[in-house]
């Protein structure tokens, strides 16, 4: 039985850093940080992996109305919450919140886009739609198939309308480790928004 965390808040930190960035420069792709989230235990691991590396306590969080993960964040972040306006990341364990999530989430300015709000969402739905994406990291477009989640994410966070640079990053975790971003300048190719 585990009784401590035995994740490396450097050297993990750095690992799921670097695939997080492997994941946003490449938006089809799905990386695996399952090696640094078996190192926590309880119901969120892998949030708490992503948690443990992006949060510090010069950014703050919300968790959207699930108080044993915002305990534990601040616990081991000591990171602050924050309400979903102003929030730097927004932790999702269920999917029936993303749509309040967005419409409250900060999409940056277009002067500072880059100050907009990432949503985290847990996701372990079952590959069952076909998109196609277009956007940085993508040549040309690129058929996606991913889960329910992910698909009727993209397709609210497209009906926000945010003006060209703003917009707000999306991190898709599931339970096992696997990870999948889809950044703020990603798009459906059936979306009413064109470069």
């Amino acid at each position: 039985m585990k009784t401590l965390h035995q994740f490396d808040t450097v050297m993990d930190s750095q690992t799921v850093f670097r695939k997080l960035l492997e994941a946003m420069s490449n938006p089809t792709r799905t990386v695996s940080i399952q090696a640094q989230q078996e190192k926590l235990f309880g119901t969120y691991a892998a949030l708490l992996a992503l948690g443990m590396t992006l949060l510090d306590n010069e950014v703050c969080f919300s968790v959207c109305g699930d108080v044993a993960l915002r305990d534990s964040l601040q616990l081991l972040t000591l990171s602050q919450t924050a309400d979903d306006t102003d929030a730097d990341y927004i932790f999702i364990t269920d999917p029936q919140k993303v749509l309040a999530a967005l419409v409250k989430a900060k999409c940056g300015t277009l002067v500072d886009p880059h100050q907009s709000a990432t949503l985290i969402i847990r996701d372990n739905g079952i590959p069952e739609h076909s998109l196609m994406l277009f956007g940085p990291g993508i040549d040309g477009t690129a058929e996606y198939t991913c889960s329910k989640t992910i698909y009727q994410t993209l397709v609210l966070r497209d009906e926000q309308a945010y003006e060209y640079p703003t917009g707000i990053d999306l991190i898709f975790v599931t339970d096992t480790g696997d990870v999948t971003c889809i950044p703020r300048l990603v798009k459906r190719r059936d979306s009413k928004w064109h470069m």
